[in-house]
C-alpha cells in the first residue's frame, strides 16, 4: 500500500484501486447533509417510557436523519416524532441511531423513519 499526495486529493493505492482521502470518507448517509443552527421539539414515542417533550439542538440534517444535542441520553433504538418545523407543526418519526456524550450533553444521530412526501 503507498499513499500518494497532488494538489488535487490525496488517494491510497491498494491492490484494488485507489481510495480518495475525502472529509466524508467514512460518510453513510445517503442524501447531502446540511449544516443547521437551532433547536427543534422531539418526544419519545415508543412507550417504554412517559411521553417527555425534549429539546434537541441541531448539528446537521439531511432528507433521511439528522444530528442534534440533547441533555439527556437516549438509547438507541428509541423512536422520536421529531417537529421539524415550528411554524407549520410538521412532525417526523424516527429512530435514535447513535447516542454518545459529545461535551455539550449528547451527540444523538436520528434516522427519519419515512421519505417526505413531494
Amino acid at each position: 500500500m503507498a499513499v500518494t499526495t497532488d494538489t488535487a486529493r490525496a488517494t491510497i493505492s491498494t491492490p484494488v484501486g485507489d481510495v480518495p482521502l475525502g472529509p466524508y470518507r467514512f460518510e453513510r448517509r445517503a442524501s447531502e447533509r446540511r449544516a443547521t443552527i437551532g433547536t427543534l421539539e422531539a418526544v419519545r414515542s415508543d412507550g417504554l417510557e412517559p411521553p417527555v417533550l425534549l429539546r434537541l439542538r441541531l448539528i446537521d440534517e439531511s432528507e433521511t436523519g439528522l444530528a442534534a444535542t440533547a441533555d439527556r441520553p437516549m438509547p438507541p433504538g428509541a423512536t422520536l416524532r421529531v417537529r421539524v418545523c415550528p411554524v407549520t407543526g410538521h412532525w417526523r418519526e424516527g429512530v435514535v441511531v447513535r447516542c454518545a456524550p459529545n461535551g455539550m450533553g449528547y451527540g444523538v444521530a436520528i434516522a427519519f423513519s419515512r421519505r417526505r412526501a413531494a
